[in-house]
């Protein structure tokens, strides 16, 4: 990715003139720029802008070594004011080139890619402006693709963790199940109380009833036997 300076001296084109000027802070802005001095170039184009506000070249290197400096938010707003300040297409372009620039360098993809499209718009040969232009579309593409990538491992581990807690409450059911099986097979397998051996059942009631009238009838017959005899006996007491 390609950053543009004015050189001050390149614009002019005689080392005449640029010593007439009267705002010379801008070579030794130049100057620091070019020893990557960039927050002495900063002051030193400052100071250029202190005589002469209107100087395009003074801005716009400015802006360049706030660009070196990370301070790219600031870059941005200093480039797009330079890009709506003047009506040179040479200059338009090149402030949008660097305007996309610091977009990109923020990650602001859809802005950095208009800025260089409104470079190549201002000046179509532009190749560096091309070059970036096809690079932040390129971080555009890969970044969707990365963007699509994640969604489907968050729908993955999503179906994943649904799956989970099905799961979970299938099993909950299942234990549940065989919880209640099991308490149903352990109230048949239960073994017997021991019965009270003061309790009579039906059965041994009907028994002793039935022992009972057998002896009423035998006594009844050795009654009835004795009287044809002449016996007395003695009564027995009813039970």
């Amino acid at each position: 990715m390609k950053i543009r300076l004015t050189l001050f001296v390149i614009l002019l084109n005689t080392v005449v003139v640029f010593a007439q000027h009267p705002n010379n802070k801008i070579r030794k802005g130049n100057t620091a720029y070019k020893d990557s001095s960039y927050n002495e170039a900063e002051q030193q184009y400052r100071e250029a802008l202190m005589k002469d506000q209107s100087s395009y070249e003074a801005s716009f290197n400015m802006a360049d070594a706030i660009y070196k400096q990370e301070r790219y938010s600031e870059a941005n707003s200093l480039f797009k004011a330079l890009s709506e300040k003047t009506d040179d297409k040479i200059k338009k372009s090149e402030s949008y080139h660097n305007l996309g620039n610091s977009l990109l360098k923020e990650q602001k993809l859809d802005e950095a890619i208009e800025a260089y499209k409104n470079a190549l718009r201002n000046n179509p040969k532009d190749l560096d402006t091309k070059h970036n232009l096809a690079y932040a579309m390129r971080m555009k593409n890969q970044s969707q693709e990365q963007e699509k990538e994640e969604q489907k491992e968050e729908e993955k581990e999503e179906e994943n963790k649904e799956e989970k807690e099905e799961q979970k409450e299938k099993d909950k059911g299942e234990n549940q199940n065989e919880k209640g099986e099991q308490s149903e097979e352990e109230k048949k397998e239960e073994p017997k109380q021991p019965q009270d051996p003061n309790e009579m059942t039906e059965e041994e009631a009907q028994q002793i009833l039935d022992a009972l009238q057998q002896q009423e009838k035998e006594l009844q017959e050795d009654l009835q036997k004795k009287k044809q005899k002449g016996v007395k006996l003695k009564i027995l007491k009813d039970w």
